[in-house]
């Protein structure tokens, strides 16, 4: 059950530059190829894979890399890995070192794969030992913590998710005996979906649980989350993404058929505790940027997702907008002057495919306040709400995180409900949302 706690704003930092924004940057991919994962080794190293974003239902072979921090891009293909295969997850040591999982777009489990390459994805060399080879095994993640240390995992087979790791350098690959049982038929994790901070690693499942290993791997921990599915196959219009800016703290964001609702953790993903965001904040992705005190940035892509950017220096309490109205996907930082979003490449040659981040994502203190205003609150018949920003509509929601209004203007019509506190997110014509209570008298 999900239940909204209203948190007092206060002072919350404020970038000491306000010029921040994204630079377009040519992947060189084919024409509406979108960014799947994003892989930053250092400030001028960085690769990227390919998703098909015309709705073709293709699977591209397709990475870019850059050596010289994006100002070129080189895209590839990886011609060695099966028709039916589609690209996991990616990690890299170097411009030329990295790994790519695999998995099967279509029955058969030879497209699962481990696969490594020496010299800049020219060629690909699949490790040949027993693993993911099931009729049911489908291969989803990639990490490694050091040069010899890693981890891979993928579904459920036999009632336990298939887990391995490496103590030298993914040479050789030993199956977790420790790794955690899924709570039902139904629970598997999905591709990419994982977080890591330290030696502490987290996967997000079907069922909403978020499964948790501090030991690199070695054993696990499940825990219930808010999120009913993580990515929408089981329960269809439910999806979640979530970041770690230590081993405690966490932000997690769920959206439920476009009703976004943002959480945050201080024991590691254990428990949840709802939050009230002030400001406009997006729920496509969300990454903490490594090296800040408690800094993420919000991102959304599309009409599900709603396109722009956002940042918060205070996790996750006050947001601040970067930009709105423009394509900005998953998301990945380096360090407060480093990172990367998706974006849709316009073909080989062109200009656009990824965004770099521009600007520093260093403190000053700066209060930051609200545009929204609510009136009257509480209320009894009419909510009406106003802000610099044009306003589409706005959606109600009970303590228990039902939908029990909405409306596509500046107001709603609250007569009919039950006295008690709602939580109102406001949607604006750029994209942005904004959540705030009203109470009903």
């Amino acid at each position: 059950m999900k239940k909204f706690y209203f948190l007092a704003i206060a002072l919350t930092g404020v970038l000491a530059s306000a010029q921040l924004s994204w630079q377009p940057q040519a992947t060189n991919f084919s024409p509406s190829w979108g960014i799947d994962e994003i892989n930053i080794v250092n400030e001028n190293v960085v690769w990227a894979t390919a998703y098909d974003g015309t709705g073709a239902g293709t699977y591209p072979k397709d990475f870019a890399v850059t050596s010289n921090g994006g100002t070129s891009w080189v895209a590839k293909t990886a011609e060695e890995m099966p028709a039916a295969a589609l690209f996991s997850d990616i990690y890299a040591f170097s411009s030329t070192t990295a790994f790519i999982i695999t998995a099967p777009s279509s029955g058969g489990a030879s497209s699962n794969g481990i696969w490594k390459t020496t010299d800049g994805g020219d060629n690909w060399t699949k490790y040949s030992g027993a693993i993911f080879n099931n009729s049911a095994s489908f291969a989803n993640h990639i990490y490694f913590w050091d040069e010899n240390n890693g981890y891979a995992g993928g579904d459920p087979v036999a009632n336990k998710f298939e887990m391995y790791k490496t103590t030298d350098g993914g040479n050789t690959w030993t199956v977790i005996s420790t790794a955690p049982a899924p709570q039902n038929g139904d629970e598997f994790t999905y591709v990419g979906v994982k977080e890591v901070h330290g030696d502490n690693i987290w996967l997000g499942t079907s069922t909403g649980r978020i499964l948790r290993s501090t030991d690199r791997g070695n054993t696990w921990t499940a825990h219930i989350s808010p999120a009913m599915d993580f990515g929408g196959v089981i329960t269809e219009g439910s999806s979640a993404s979530f970041a770690f800016s230590s081993a405690t703290n966490g932000l997690l964001i769920t959206n439920d058929n476009g009703f976004a609702v943002l959480y945050e953790t201080t024991n590691g993903g254990e428990s949840w505790t709802d939050i009230t965001p002030n400001g406009p904040w997006y729920y496509g992705d969300i990454a903490y940027v490594p090296g800040t005190p408690n800094t993420y940035v919000s991102t959304g892509i599309n009409s599900a997702a709603p396109m722009g950017s956002s940042y918060s220096t205070d996790g996750g309490l006050n947001w601040i907008e970067i930009d709105a109205g423009e394509q900005r996907g998953k998301v990945e930082f380096l360090n407060g002057t480093t990172g990367w979003c998706g974006q849709f490449s316009d073909g080989p040659g062109g200009s656009t495919g990824i965004m770099k981040f521009q600007g520093s994502l260093a403190v000053s203190d700066v209060v930051a306040k609200s545009n929204l205003q609510v009136y009257p609150n509480p209320a009894t018949s009419v909510v009406n709400f106003s802000a610099k920003n044009q306003i589409t509509g706005v959606v109600l929601a009970d303590m228990t995180g039902k939908v029990v209004a909405k409306s596509t203007s500046s107001s709603i019509n609250v007569s009919s409900l039950a006295a008690g506190v709602y939580v109102a997110q406001v949607k604006y014509a750029n994209g942005s949302v904004e959540n705030t209570k009203v109470i009903v008298k």
